[in-house]
């Protein structure tokens, strides 16, 4: 009888992890805007919008756990992303 909870129980208590992963200085999304827009909604960042900043791709999001506006600038030549910015 034990073992019919112990799955559950161990899901739920990593659930609130991944909520947490959001995307990092240095990550990889890639440089087309669908590979980037996955990779940053996997990571729990819903994309609205991409822009060009600065010579940098700007990508306009939520993170999906709080509903946090965030920019994620990503570098157009590696895909990497390059700062985060909140609040904005």
């Amino acid at each position: 009888m034990t073992s019919k909870f112990l799955l559950p129980l161990t899901l739920a208590a990593f659930t609130p992890l991944a909520a947490l992963a959001m995307p990092a200085v240095g990550d990889m999304v890639g440089t087309n805007p669908d590979d980037a827009k996955a990779a940053l909604e996997k990571a729990g960042c819903v994309v609205d919008t991409f822009d060009s900043e600065d010579g940098k791709i700007e990508a306009k999001c939520k993170d999906s756990a709080t509903g946090a506006a965030m920019e994620v600038y990503i570098d157009p030549a590696t895909g990497a992303v390059t700062e985060i910015k909140t609040g904005d």
